[in-house]
């Protein structure tokens, strides 16, 4: 694909030469100029990096045969030979100038697109015969002679479509919803083709909402070219229906945007409501035709009877219709509800239980998303290939990472059918962003969506947070800025805007952004969150606590357990582990309720650990035990790995070193097991503390740094991780190491969030390394923190006494 295919502009002969450059680099290479692991990666390097010169590759190639094949290579179309004649005239002129002998080459059958696409060996083929053969590709070029025999490839450039809301002449109001249903069933059938770009109803929903134009019957034509500009699409479809006695007749309009001329018009006729559906199939395929769509193309396109994929009951369709129009404002809770009344009438309704999956989603609710998600991949027979390969990357996603590679490979499946899906792209890089850490092939994905200015926040959303989590704070924010001026102002951008300040430590910031985000939807829950953390990060320790009960207030069930977890981690950092322990089993008597396993498998550990810093391991190793089988009955790896990580941590504390080395030999396994390889992470941490158990601490310092070296800059562990490794340093006798190490923890933006007690604790060993340094100023400031931020901790614990005495003991001495 050529660059300018990549970026969805016109294309001509300059393409065909680009792709010949292609062939021709790879005969005298031995490879193609640019690889990768998904169509995407490669149509992106494609488009923004230089291929690496031939002659570097091959240096038997001439000087002039080189500058032929970098020319056809010019990412500019401008700067590549405008037709193949000129191409040919270079290669005839090149091969004038071999010798004779040279240019023979053994007899060939005629040259076929099998025979141009076969990989030539660099050392079979003769330089001299190479610039005949590439003759021989030029005249195909010229003739393409196999183009009647071939499959219709799937073009880069299609025409582009909005099918705008139907007008009503019945005049009779209750048939007012079929003025989007129509539009809906005919948006759902377009969609399938592979030859055009059909705008989503999601986004029509949304560029009439912003231009309050959902109620209109007629469009004005300054109405129509905001669509077109907003949509990017070059045609519309109007249309418009009436009724005679039963019989429904159906009338549509396609017409260029940019001057209105009109294509074409179709009429269908209905004999009542049930036969619209069997008329939009016909309408589709007619409209189909007014864009020259050659016979071939038609024959060979994508084409399921909207009926099948949809519902044949026009009732259950309305449900649905209105469902989605709750769902595009962001009332998902009555959006699910039409979603229920439309699977009532249809149970095998697949698009309803899909819509059903994504409201949950929003909702934050997993159990329940995944419940439906599973509905809709059962019915998988009853939805557009395209939406099939879309649930099925969905569902094998979440139902557990040993089905990663199937989600993969079903979105790479739809993107190969339709390059141009751009929520497919986001789904997959959102599994190499969150699943694999990959985030190189993430942002490959990410920005084909952005640089082709989809007016729509996810893009911007999901390409900001892979930035993030490498710690490019910058370069997220200005994806983010970009959303807000290229878009319209969003919660969601503004919410993503407040957790990059978050994480740069800019709290006043962040604060000011999730207000933003508050005042443009109210009920976007995790904004309390975000305050909360902002606050606890200043140790506003009552305004954290505030905001975190503002998450118990939410009519949303899931934000109640993001509020216990938070209000957990907060009594953790006031040393309350009592309170903590009191949060994490409230939080697990709702997920119970709730039936989330992924939660309930969570909560157990953080009880285990709460366990461990009360000195508590049989406690722990139970709560291990229940996150290990709730993880293993759901099928979770990721938390099956915590669970034994934890497990064996436990098991050090119960001074079993045999059963901690035997976890975390059965941790690498189930690792290697998994597709997420970067959690081996887990495995050195855990082996760190064995070596650490064993005063082996040169050992233990390097499984440490091995472990902390894997986790990506904005990741929640680096305090759990760098403790030990501190400690390790302490023990040793290194006391400047260790000493660095403490203060990277109590540097951290975010360290204080989940693992408090750690970067409390961190003030307390602080204060003794400086006290053995004999620095006795400092000795006596850290204690003095360490001491006021757990001011309320519960009684007896041993380092607030043992602060206590050493801090009387310096200050007796310095009087």
């Amino acid at each position: 694909m050529s660059p300018d295919q990549v970026e969805g502009k016109e294309v001509d002969q300059r393409s065909d030469i680009y792709s010949m450059g292609i062939i021709l680099y790879e005969m005298v290479t031995g490879g193609v100029p640019f690889e990768g692991d998904t169509p995407f990666t490669i149509g992106m390097k494609h488009k923004g990096e230089i291929p690496k010169n031939p002659k570097e590759l091959n240096t038997q190639i001439s000087d002039e045969l080189n500058q032929v094949i970098l020319r056809c290579l010019e990412k500019d179309k401008e700067e590549r030979y405008q037709s193949a004649e000129e191409v040919r005239l270079e290669l005839m002129n090149i091969e004038k100038g071999i010798p004779t002998t040279e240019r023979k080459i053994p007899e060939r059958k005629p040259l076929t697109s099998k025979e141009i696409t076969v990989t030539f060996g660099l050392k079979k083929l003769f330089i001299p015969a190479l610039v005949v053969v590439a003759l021989l590709i030029i005249a195909a070029v010229i003739w393409q002679p196999w183009s009647q025999k071939e499959a219709v490839p799937i073009p880069s450039d299609k025409p582009s479509l909005a099918v705008m809301y139907f007008e009503n002449n019945t005049g009779d109001e209750n048939l007012d919803h079929w003025r989007k249903m129509l539009s809906d069933l005919l948006i759902t059938d377009l969609y399938q083709s592979k030859y055009l770009r059909v705008l989503s109803g999601d986004r029509l929903f949304e560029i009439l909402s912003g231009l309050n134009q959902l109620e209109t019957q007629t469009f004005s034509a300054n109405i129509l070219k905001e669509v077109a500009i907003k949509g990017r699409v070059n045609h519309l479809l109007l249309g418009k229906y009436a009724r005679m006695g039963e019989t429904f007749r159906i009338d549509v309009v396609l017409q260029e945007a940019s001057t209105g001329e009109i294509i074409g018009s179709e009429r269908v006729e209905a004999r009542g409501e049930e036969e619209i559906f069997p008329k939009v199939d016909e309408l589709t395929r007619r409209i189909k035709a007014n864009f020259r769509l050659s016979t071939e193309k038609i024959a060979s396109d994508i084409d399921k009877d909207v009926g099948k994929i949809t519902t044949s009951s026009p009732e259950a369709y309305k449900y649905y219709s209105d469902g989605k129009k709750y769902h595009y404002r962001g009332d998902f809770r009555q959006g699910v509800r039409f979603y229920e009344m439309a699977t009532e009438i249809d149970p095998e309704f697949a698009m309803a239980y899909r819509a059903m999956a994504s409201a949950y989603s929003s909702l934050r609710s997993n159990s329940e998303m995944n419940k439906y998600l599973k509905k809709a991949f059962q019915l998988s027979d009853r939805i557009s290939d395209r939406e099939r390969y879309s649930i099925e990357g969905s569902f094998y996603y979440n139902k557990s990472e040993k089905t990663w590679d199937k989600a993969i490979d079903a979105f790479n499946k739809l993107l190969q059918l339709y390059p141009d899906d751009w929520i497919g792209m986001i789904n997959l890089g959102i599994i190499y962003n969150e699943g694999l850490e990959e985030f190189d092939k993430a942002i490959e994905l990410f920005e084909v969506p952005v640089q082709n200015k989809v007016e729509a926040f996810h893009p911007y959303a999901n390409l900001a947070s892979v930035y993030r989590r490498k710690g490019m704070y910058d370069k997220s924010n200005t994806v983010l800025e970009n959303s807000l001026n290229n878009i319209a102002d969003n919660a969601v951008i503004r919410y993503y805007i407040a957790r990059n300040y978050l994480h740069q430590g800019k709290y006043d910031l962040a604060l000011a952004e999730a207000d933003k985000s508050l005042s443009l939807d109210p009920a976007f829950f995790r904004n309390f969150w975000t305050k909360g953390d902002s606050y606890l990060s200043k140790e506003d320790l009552v305004r954290a606590e505030e905001e975190y009960l503002k998450l118990l207030e939410s009519d949303e069930k899931p934000a109640h357990l993001f509020g216990r977890e938070k209000l957990e981690y907060l009594y953790l950092f006031q040393g309350r582990l009592e309170k903590s322990k009191e949060q994490a089993k409230l939080g697990l008597e709702l997920a119970e309720m709730l039936d989330e396993p992924q939660w309930k498998s969570s909560l157990h550990i953080d009880l285990a650990f709460i366990h461990l810093k009360s000195k508590s391991p049989q406690g722990a190793l139970e709560e291990c035990n229940k996150a290990l089988n709730t993880a293993v009955d759901s099928e979770s790896l990721r938390w099956q790995r915590r669970a034994l990580y934890t497990k064996g941590i436990t098991h050090l504390q119960m001074n079993s070193l045999d059963e901690a080395q035997r976890t975390a030999d059965e941790l690498k396994e189930l690792i290697e097991k998994g597709m997420h390889r970067k959690a081996i992470r887990l495995y050195h941490h855990l082996m760190g503390l064995i070596e650490l158990e064993m005063d082996n601490f040169s050992s233990a310092i390097d499984f440490f740094e091995k472990a902390i070296s894997m986790l990506y800059p904005a990741s929640n562990f680096h305090a759990l991780f760098i403790d030990p490794l501190a400690l390790a340093y302490y023990k040793s006798g290194d006391l400047e190491k260790a000493r660095e190490e403490y203060e990277r923890i109590i540097a951290l933006p975010t360290g204080r969030l989940n693992y408090g007690d750690i970067y409390v604790k961190a003030f307390y060993m602080l204060g003794k390394i400086h006290e053995q340094q004999g620095d006795t100023a400092k000795a006596i400031e850290h204690y003095e923190k360490f001491l006021d931020l757990w001011k309320d901790a519960d009684p007896g614990v041993v380092e607030v006494e043992d602060a206590r005495k050493r801090l009387a003991g310096l200050n007796s001495q310095s009087y």
